[in-house]
């Protein structure tokens, strides 16, 4: 039964940050606005952040990045897909590295140690998500592979990560605000309640991308 707890979680918050990526990405791109930082600093850290805290399982954050991967993915509407869908399911590998020590319990944390780690953790996700695409991309897409541009884009990379690193730390410190006993009981709801919510919120998030214009 926990398994199965964890998969419908996977569903739940991988659909939803899907959902974020494919209609707040898109609105936030269109107003000229810092997408990336925007998704990466608050949306998947902190979708991220809120399932470990929950959960408290190494390794469903991947499973998570790469179904809201998938779904950015197969969202028609969009710039470069495949760039986007590389770089989630990057964020969600990165950050189970980050966050691999047992001792890095989101509820345990002192103040000060949550928010660095959502500096670091905003930084190296976008960073490194950047650069893995401009590596992935040509590779998966048969195209050539050229590093040229990479070291000239490394400013604008760092600058923008620097900014997803602070919104990183702002959401650490928000989630971090989360009672642990509400956490505890969300993550243990009744199977008649837990399994219908869960459903309803994946179901209800690949509506949402089949309706987005």
């Amino acid at each position: 039964m926990k398994h199965m707890r964890l998969v419908a979680g996977i569903l739940a918050f991988g659909s939803l940050w899907g959902l974020l990526e494919c209609s707040l990405g898109d609105f936030l791109s269109d107003a000229g606005l810092p997408s990336g930082v925007v998704l990466t600093g608050f949306v998947g850290l902190g979708l991220m952040v809120l399932s470990r805290m929950l959960y408290e399982q190494r390794g469903m954050q991947l499973g998570m990045g790469l179904l809201a991967g998938v779904l950015k993915f197969l969202h028609p509407i969009g710039g470069c897909m495949i760039c986007s869908a590389l770089a989630i399911a990057v964020e969600g590998a990165l950050f189970e590295v980050l966050w691999a020590s047992p001792r890095l319990r989101i509820s345990r944390l002192d103040a000060g140690t949550a928010v660095g780690m959502g500096v670091i953790s905003g930084f190296v996700l976008y960073s490194l998500g950047y650069v893995a695409t401009q590596i992935l991309t040509p590779m998966v897409t048969a195209a050539p592979l050229s590093l040229d541009t990479l070291p000239g884009l490394l400013p604008a990379i760092f600058s923008s990560a620097t900014l997803a690193g602070l919104a990183g730390g702002v959401t650490l410190a928000m989630v971090r605000m989360v009672p642990s006993d509400v956490a505890s009981r969300i993550a243990h709801l009744k199977k008649e309640v837990y399994f219908p919510t869960a459903s309803a919120v994946a179901v209800l998030s690949w509506m949402g991308i089949l309706l987005l214009p």
